[in-house]
């Protein structure tokens, strides 16, 4: 087992990265590796799994459609055909107060989604043992090999069967 140099804390091991005073809630349900140290991290992580508001940590906005997100506009690009549905997004949904225009950044749209499945983590891969490479961020799904040598700052979910927020009515 070696330390990784920019992380003091964080140890190299056969199987993957730990932590040197590994504790609970270190790892996921799924058993990814959490950061501690990005900012917000810990709050994110909870309005993800909860589906708490990314603002006020209230409960997020609910209707027979779903659960309330606000989704950037994809980029002009033919890989984008069929947006929304689909989309993986690592922010926390809303809650009805936050979702009025005000709060909403230009550029997004606000929709329901009926399902919004935890698929993957987005945070930093470490190389594996006797790779020469640098950390790099990625996102991963569950079940990729690479697992073990991430460090998780986000949960990405993915949404499905989406309804625009418009069609529902206001959303305030």
């Amino acid at each position: 087992m070696d330390r990784l140099l920019e992380q003091p804390f964080l140890l190299r091991t056969p199987y993957g990265l730990a932590y040197v005073d590994e504790r609970d809630g270190d790892r996921s349900v799924e058993g990814v590796l959490m950061s501690r140290v990005a900012p917000g991290a810990v709050a994110r992580r909870t309005a993800m799994e909860r589906l708490l508001c990314r603002v006020c940590s209230a409960p997020a906005g609910r209707t027979g459609a779903g659960v309330l997100w606000l989704l950037p506009f994809p980029p002009r690009d033919h890989r984008w055909d069929g947006w929304p549905e689909g989309a993986m997004t690592t922010e926390p949904p809303l809650c009805l107060r936050h979702s009025s225009p005000a709060g909403a950044d230009i550029g997004n749209r606000a929709f329901f989604a009926a399902e919004a499945e935890v698929v993957g983590v987005r945070g930093t891969l470490h190389p594996a043992p006797r790779i020469l490479a640098s950390p790099v961020e990625r996102m991963l799904r569950f079940g990729d090999p690479r697992m073990p040598w991430m460090v998780a700052t986000h949960f990405v979910r993915q949404l499905r069967r989406l309804t625009p927020a418009d069609e529902q009515g206001s959303t305030r």
